[in-house]
């Protein structure tokens, strides 16, 4: 008799139809997903068309009018086309955006020296849309010049806009609105900065400070002109053009930053959380001063930590902060980490520990530091006054809210003699005029 062949397991044969089931589903999941990007790749290809065919509509729109007519409402030159659109079509919203702008061409010489600067016009048509296939960061842009058969002599001047990040680099794709007040028609243009920053509108209407010029970008700070009725003396003043003239004005913007603060007890609590702290946030950029001639400051916000004694402050200004208590409060600064004023740099994000004591009408914080502006943790503070007073306290050690400082209440109005030693440090000896909240830094020489 010849033997069987061996018989098939359970085992062996779940596992082979396990492995079938995997195979077909990574199968299935491999063509859905082609499915799904070929359908979207399709969607996308007919939104192009579909946007392509709104640019080149509204292009010869703009090439069928007479060249004196070739402009946009509110924009320079002015004229009858429309800024912005949206329009509807196969189930898509398409923005339509169209800016016409004279050309400057260095051909026959630039402003100045061309005293008609507005050699011929440049219009550019730029459409994008939402949806599923939407057109995301590249949307159908065409551009097209016009000229006239003649030179035509045009009245106005030159706006230059030059927009800068805040190492003084041109910021290209800025966005600049400029917007004007007391003229017939009035403007209202948008336009984007070129690769060097820049926005030019040759033909600017004349005017005497009528120009409204704002400039921002997505995640970036922004900076505007102001009018004498905002602020009496302003840095930025709303630009003026002036015939056969250059108007240049620049602004510096850059990504903007996140400020995380709290507000501490002292070193007698164990440092716990100090909450609902109202604190003043003040940069140092001015806008211009008021009447009195007090500086108006681009940061000067009243902020208040939560209950747990926290504070996340976004689209922090790249500046230099001070942080301190509003004229009418319960709390002193007694120390802080890093030490105020903190500076801000472009998109960071930085943390702020500053520690409270109960308010009181003069005070002193005294930090110490070394030659090379690092606080000193373990130092010993002493002040007096030869009447009477004598205290001596220990600074804040390392890695607390309060290194390197330590405070003093209640004091009077007057001159104090100070006193620091540290280990490995020469005693220093001074005086210190006390009025209202006072600080005092203390310098230590090595051994």
């Amino acid at each position: 008799m010849h033997p069987l062949p061996p018989r098939p397991t359970r085992g062996q044969s779940l596992i082979e139809i396990l492995i079938a089931l995997a195979v077909l589903s990574i199968l299935g999941l491999t063509v859905f997903r082609l499915s799904a990007i070929s359908s979207q790749l399709v969607s996308y290809t007919r939104a192009r068309i579909a946007a392509r065919h709104l640019a080149l509509e509204k292009i010869e729109l703009i090439r069928n009018l007479a060249y004196e007519d070739v402009g946009t409402l509110g924009g320079i030159p002015p004229g009858p086309i429309t800024q912005s659109d949206i329009t509807k079509l196969n189930g898509l919203s398409y923005s339509v955006r169209t800016s016409i702008i004279y050309i400057d061409d260095p051909f026959d010489s630039l402003a100045p020296s061309d005293t008609n600067p507005t050699d011929y016009k440049r219009a550019r048509v730029e459409v994008s849309w939402a949806g599923i296939a939407s057109s995301s960061r590249n949307p159908i842009v065409l551009v097209t010049d016009i000229s006239a058969k003649h030179e035509i002599e045009v009245e106005g001047g030159v706006l230059n806009v030059f927009v800068f990040d805040s190492n003084g680099n041109p910021l290209p794709l800025a966005t600049v609105r400029i917007t004007s007040s007391g003229l017939d028609p009035e403007i209202d243009v948008t336009q984007t900065t070129d690769d060097d920053g820049e926005v030019s509108l040759p033909g600017a209407p004349e005017c005497v400070a009528c120009y409204r010029i704002a400039v921002s970008k997505t995640g970036y700070s922004s900076d505007r002109t102001y009018s004498l009725a905002e602020i009496t003396n302003p840095i930025k003043a709303d630009q003026g053009v002036f015939a056969s003239s250059i108007t240049q004005i620049s602004f510096a913007i850059d990504k903007v930053s996140t400020l995380t603060v709290s507000s501490i007890n002292g070193e007698a609590t164990g440092y716990s959380p100090a909450p609902g702290v109202t604190f003043q946030l003040r940069g140092t950029k001015i806008l211009g001063t008021d009447a009195y001639a007090q500086m108006i400051y681009k940061v000067d916000q009243s902020y208040t930590t939560d209950s747990s004694g926290n504070l996340t402050i976004p689209n922090v200004e790249w500046d230099v902060y001070q942080i301190f208590m509003p004229t009418i409060t319960s709390w002193d600064i007694a120390g802080s980490f890093p030490l105020i004023p903190i500076n801000i740099v472009p998109d960071s994000n930085s943390d702020l520990d500053f520690v409270v004591a109960p308010h009181t009408a003069n005070s002193l914080l005294s930090i110490v530091k070394d030659p090379a502006q690092a606080l000193i943790g373990g130092a010993f503070v002493r002040i007096y006054d030869g009447a009477g007073f004598d205290q001596t306290q220990a600074v804040g050690q390392a890695q607390t809210a309060n290194v390197g400082q330590t405070f003093f209440p209640s004091l009077e109005e007057k001159t104090y003699q100070v006193e620091a030693t540290a280990s490995g440090y020469l005693n220093y000896s001074g005086e210190v005029i006390i009025s209202g909240y006072t600080k005092d830094e203390v310098v230590l020489t090595p051994e």
